[in-house]
């Protein structure tokens, strides 16, 4: 199998706001994001490109064409069987069959256009236990599995600006390492015909483990800054992973429309961007903040032009909501003209010139509006929380989950993980929370330790146990496994009072020290991946390597962790000590499908009582009020609303959560 090598731990230049020691990254498989990727239906499609004719295509018709490559590994050893197969209508099977593995509840093929004349599936779940279950690793290849499928030489000379568009069907299990953190999806960009392939992009990533795709996903690349202008183009469509299967069909390369633009990373800066004050930078990113540190906030974007036409009067505005309610709008400087294939950064687009101050608690929501004079692009939707109560770096974002856990050979006994809370006020903290991830199992014991901010050592000094001002320890049991968080309580034991916080300090680093059992016991922590941390704010320590590190290369796995310093605005910690299960439970509810067109199904997981569940436009206009009482499976129906972003606004008394939705 086709691995991404460790990476060799290397030394940073950012260095650690409060101790000056240059941060490392962990070794680990590089993680990319999904980059310059829509998912789109075959309506949004026809309004994108209407009748443009594709610069090159393949749709399947008589095969997997001869010119093309296929071949594959099957458990890291070259195999014929771990191939790409061709599903047509004089096939065995033909393309009115899907994956033929044992662990899809659903035999059906993809729904593309043009299915009917044939399309081209990897089935992992098939060729590793040829339809039996139990049967792991007896099929035909045996997994993990990398399969690549290169196209012929397209040239590319005439055209700069293109997207490369198709049709997919994709179930995920495992990307690679048989890491479920990533998919096993990519497509990979070669404009020396094949001797190398630089350019990668990772799709799928937003598609949960055991779940899959639409059967008929168009994905949508802006693949211009790839392989636009170049005649010696290849591309590989890529497996790289264990289980269950990627369909593709309708394979094309397509110009650009005039007028559009996107987000986009630029050297290394992500497509959008939040700081915190006091200062503009090195800051950490508080997801959840008390209203007395409520500090201000500016934000920021790097945009691309990918349109043909250049585009004038480009901006950025920052919408914010409170409670599906517009309250504000934060707004950049005027760029007053971006040309075709130009990107403008967050030199040009940003609000440093005028940060926003939440100035009462709630639930704010934030929406990015990059527009011009003839195009509006609003990003995802993210939730910001000012409480009583609660200090975190999480937005309320549960994205993956990391610690001690089987992996003893990085980890083991006495790993460490720490998140940085930053003041702009002195603070009493009464206690803590730590969310667990699924995959605890009760038997582990977690520490939690505060410092001051100038008690961490980095690299292979640890921690000065003089400056320690909080610390508790919880043999993990299957309540905790069950509600999903840990509370630690630091009031005093005798006057009920909270630690003092001093703003002197800076900040206090909040420290989990994890005992897994040599791996019988996993115990892993809720991770955010919304924003990526300030240098600084957060450092894991390895047990098994000896040292500490900034995070894995390239990826946010380990990022905002779920620690939630309890700071009760009171001189008793019985409010905030004993308060929380509402809160715990609305922040898993979940809404599928997202994006919808009839129905959407909402998820309470163990929530109960009664929700009112709103939607509410990105005017602030609630379009949909009803109240629900929790169950496994309610369903909505939306098939009424335009197409379009909408917010989805679920409240129980003054808890609430709010989500994007979109509406095809």
């Amino acid at each position: 199998m086709k691995k991404i090598t460790l990476l060799t731990i290397a030394t940073s230049l950012s260095l650690s706001v409060f101790a000056q020691n240059a941060e490392r990254t962990a070794p680990n498989v590089k993680m990319m994001d999904d980059g310059l990727v829509r998912h789109l239906t075959q309506q949004q499609v026809q309004d994108m490109y209407g009748s443009e004719t594709p610069i090159w295509s393949e749709d399947f018709a008589s095969g997997i064409p001869s010119t093309w490559l296929n071949f594959g590994t099957a458990n890291l050893v070259s195999d014929t069987d771990a191939v790409w197969e061709y599903r047509g209508t004089l096939t065995t099977p033909n393309n009115t069959v899907g994956s033929r593995g044992a662990y899809f509840s659903s035999q059906a093929p993809m729904n593309s256009a043009t299915a009917a004349n044939g399309f081209v599936i990897f089935d992992s779940d098939f060729i590793d236990n040829a339809g039996v279950a139990g049967n792991f690793g007896n099929g035909i290849a045996p997994s993990p599995h990398v399969a690549e499928l290169i196209t012929d030489m397209i040239d590319l000379s005439s055209n700069a600006i293109v997207d490369l568009s198709f049709t997919q069907y994709y179930r995920r299990f495992a990307g690679p390492a048989g890491s479920q953190a990533v998919p096993a999806t990519y497509v990979d960009f070669s404009v020396d015909g094949g001797a190398t392939f630089p350019y990668s992009v990772t799709l799928n990533s937003g598609i949960a483990v055991n779940s899959s795709t639409a059967d008929n996903d168009i994905v949508n690349v802006i693949a211009g800054s790839y392989i636009g202008g170049q005649d010696s183009v290849k591309i590989r469509f890529r497996f790289d992973g264990d289980y269950y299967f990627w369909s593709i069909d309708d394979i094309q390369i397509v110009g650009t429309p005039a007028n559009r633009m996107d987000f986009t990373d630029w050297q290394g800066a992500p497509a959008q961007d939040i700081l915190y004050g006091p200062s503009a930078t090195g800051s950490a990113k508080m997801g959840h903040m008390t209203l007395k540190q409520a500090r201000g906030i500016s934000f920021d974007v790097n945009a691309v032009n990918s349109g043909t036409q250049d585009q004038s009067n480009v901006k950025l505005d920052v919408l914010v909501f409170d409670g599906g309610s517009l309250i504000q709008t934060v707004s950049s400087a005027t760029k007053s003209l971006l040309a075709a294939g130009d990107t403008a950064t967050f030199n040009d687009l940003n609000t440093y010139a005028t940060a926003w101050t939440p100035s009462a608690n709630g639930t704010y929501d934030l929406v990015y509006n990059l527009k011009s004079d003839s195009v509006s692009v609003f990003s995802d939707t993210t939730s910001l929380f000012v409480t009583d109560s609660t200090m975190s770096m999480d937005f309320g974002s549960w994205d993956n989950s990391i610690g001690a856990s089987s992996n003893t050979t990085q980890w083991g006994d006495g790993s460490q993980m720490y998140n940085r809370h930053d003041l702009i006020d002195d603070e009493l903290l009464f206690g803590a929370k730590v969310y667990l991830g699924s995959a605890t199992v009760a038997g582990g014991i977690l520490e939690m330790a505060v410092y001051d901010s100038s008690a961490y050592g980095g690299n292979t000094s640890g921690w000065d146990a003089n400056k320690l001002v909080g610390y508790g320890q919880k043999v993990i049991d299957a309540q905790d496994v069950s509600q999903g968080f840990v509370r630690f309580d630091f009031t005093d034991a005798s006057s009920g009072r909270g630690i003092d916080l001093e703003l002197a300090k800076g900040a206090y680093m909040y420290n989990l020290t994890m005992y897994d059992n040599q791996g019988a016991n996993p115990l892993l922590i809720r991770n955010d991946q919304t924003w990526g941390k300030a240098g600084g704010s957060g450092s894991m320590y390895l047990a098994a390597l000896g040292n500490w590190y900034s995070g894995y290369s390239g990826g946010r796995s380990f990022n905002n962790l779920w620690i939630r310093g309890l700071n009760c605005p009171a001189t008793s910690a019985a409010a905030c000590m004993s308060a929380g299960v509402d809160e715990e439970s609305i922040e898993v509810i979940t809404i599928s499908p997202n994006p919808a067109s009839d129905y959407v199904s909402l998820d309470f997981g163990l929530a109960v009582g009664n929700y009112n569940v709103s939607i509410v436009d990105l005017t602030g206009k609630v379009m949909k009020s009803e109240t629900i009482r929790a169950a496994a499976d309610v369903t909505m129906y939306v098939g009424d609303l335009n197409v379009g972003m909408y917010l989805v606004r679920i409240q129980k008394g003054d808890i609430v959560k709010t989500s994007k939705l979109s509406i095809l």
